[in-house]
Order: C-alpha cells, then structure tokens, then sequence
C-alpha cells in the first residue's frame, strides 16, 4: 500500500489540531458556565455578570501562564522550567508595584494600559539577567538558568519587601493580596481587553512555533541541521514568555506554578507534539485556573473573608508537584 501524500498528512494534522482546539473551546465554555453558577450569594444578573467577568479574567491568566511554561520548558528540555520559576513573574510584579506607589503618592500617573507596560518591563528586565547569566558560548544551561531564576525570585522578593514598606497603610492590604495573585471582582474591561488581546497573539505564534520545538527536543545540533534558527528562537520564545506573564500579573498578580504543573500533566496524557501541547496547555491552563477561583471565591464567601487569593491554591498544589517533578530529574541524572 502507497503512503499518503505529504499534502495529505497535512491537511490531517491540520484537522486533528482543529477538532482538538473546538473541543478544547467546548470544554472551557462549559466550564465557565458550571463555575458562573456556583456560590453562595444569590444568583442575580448583576453577580452572574461578575461572576463571568471574574472567570474570563482566571482564563485569560491561566491560559496564559500555562502556555508560557510549555514554551520554556520545550525550549529548555526541562520540566522544571516555568515563569514563576524562573522569576519572570516576580519580575513583572515588581514593574507592577513599583507603578502603583508611585501613582499612590501622586508621583506618577498610571491608567489601566500602564499596569501592563510596566509589568512587560519588570519582566523582559527579569529575563534579561536570567538569560544573561545562564548563555556560555551560544547554549544555555537549563541548571544554571534554574538557580539564576531562583535568585532572581529572591531579589525581586526582597524588592517589593522594600516597596511595601515605603507603601501608605491603607494601601498596604491591596498590595498584600495582589502579590499572593489575587484575581478580583471589578477587573477593569478595558485592560482584560488589552492583555488578553496580547495573550491570544503570542499563544499564536507559539503554536506556529510547534514544529520547531519537536525538532528542539532533538537537540540544538539537529535542530540546527534541520532549518530550526536555536538563537532567534530562544530569544522569541524569552520575549513571547514575558509577554504573555506581564498581561498575567497585570491581571492577577504574580500566580504561581501554573505554568508548571499544565504543561506537564498535558505531556503525559497527550505526548510530546508541540503543535498539540500548546493548544491542550492553554486551554487546560484556563479551565484549571477557572476551577481554583471558583474555589477560593465560594471559600471566602463560607467563611465570609473576601476573596481568597488563587495564588494560593495554586502554590499549595505546585509546591510538592515541583519537589516530585525535581526528585525524578535527579534520580534521572543519577541513572
């Protein structure tokens, strides 16, 4: 029997990663829909409205934290990788709190299009030494970059420490809260607009990129050989990343671990193709993060506390799951 054309296996992937991508848009409707109705407060159209707002701005975050993670840890080989991890997150909320003192003592202005702009900046700049202090001679050192994204978390902790302690008292609470990643009732629409306008874009071109992360995983050599250009993809995928965790963290705060437990959980269910991986994380990254909100918003309503930061949710599931996925990495180097 004659193997199908190569036109043909296209057009087969083509409509495979199609069915996958409504399926997955199916899910996550019915999802938001389950989620809008669960609470404690009487349903109203007022609070349903909120309550939708509330679950397309968790999407927006999860979908996005999520497909960052794929991208780095495709780009890295490396399982651990994710931009909480690395300290792009932290690097984006500290541009973030550093705009909103400012604004607070009147020294500088913000509007809702500024939040993003400066968490994109504390972001790339996070990257920046990151990736700075991980490059020898044209490759990275996924290790290396772990440890320098580690100290980087750390520094940028000791910043907003400093932040808050030139921060008013009354001002202090709403920090405190949006640094646990925090997603709140009134998100202003103009700015879930734009953020998630720049999400959709750069989860787009990382699914273009799909094709040339399976090479990736191949080694840099054979990627090399095959077309794939290693540099300018690093670069990309690093720039994609703090992008798409700026407008995360401009929504909700620095969220952690999302972008590390997605991606893998979708690895093993579905394999290693890319082109796949990267709708599966988002979607999956959305639902995810749509769920834990949903538990933290009917938590703090039982227990009449507000609303209990998601970041929390999601550090309490990702601590453990890190130490596991880094027991297995160092019982593989041991082999």
């Amino acid at each position: 029997m004659s193997e199908p054309p190569a036109e043909t296996l296209q057009a087969l992937s083509a409509g495979r990663l199609l069915r996958d991508g409504l399926i997955l848009l199916a899910a996550a409707i019915v999802v938001a829909g389950a989620c809008s109705m669960v609470g404690v407060a009487e349903l109203t159209v007022n609070v349903w409205r909120m309550r939708l707002l509330r679950l397309a701005t968790a999407s927006a975050v999860g979908s996005a934290l999520a497909a960052a993670g794929m991208a780095l840890q495709a780009l890295l080989r490396n399982p651990l990788a994710e931009p909480y991890v690395l300290g792009v997150s932290s690097g984006a909320g500290v541009g973030v709190l550093v705009g909103s003192v400012l604004a607070a003592r009147g020294l500088f202005r913000i509007g809702w299009a500024g939040t993003p702009a400066l968490a994109l900046a504390g972001a790339v700049g996070s990257c920046l030494v990151v990736y700075g202090v991980a490059q020898r001679r044209g490759r990275l050192d996924p290790y290396v970059l772990l440890l320098s994204g580690v100290i980087v978390n750390v520094f940028n902790g000791a910043l907003m420490l400093a932040i808050l302690l030139l921060s008013r008292s009354a001002d202090i609470i709403n920090f405190v809260g949006w640094g646990m990643g925090q997603i709140g009732d009134a998100t202003d629409a103009s700015l879930l607009w734009l953020c998630a306008a720049f999400i959709l874009a750069a989860w787009s071109v990382l699914f273009l990129r799909g094709a040339w992360f399976n090479a990736l995983g191949l080694g840099d050599d054979v990627a090399g050989s095959a077309g794939v250009p290693v540099h300018w993809l690093r670069v990309e995928t690093f720039a994609l990343a703090a992008l798409m965790t700026a407008a995360a963290v401009a929504l909700a705060g620095p969220v952690g671990f999302v972008g590390l437990i997605v991606p893998h959980v979708c690895r093993m269910i579905i394999g290693a193709d890319h082109r796949r991986l990267v709708l599966f994380s988002g979607f999956v990254g959305a639902m995810f993060l749509m769920l834990a909100d949903t538990l933290c918003r009917t938590v703090g309503e039982w227990v009449s506390v507000g609303s209990v930061p998601v970041g929390i949710i999601t550090a309490i599931s990702g601590g453990p799951f890190f130490i596991h996925l880094l027991r297995g990495r160092l019982k593989e180097s041991s082999a």
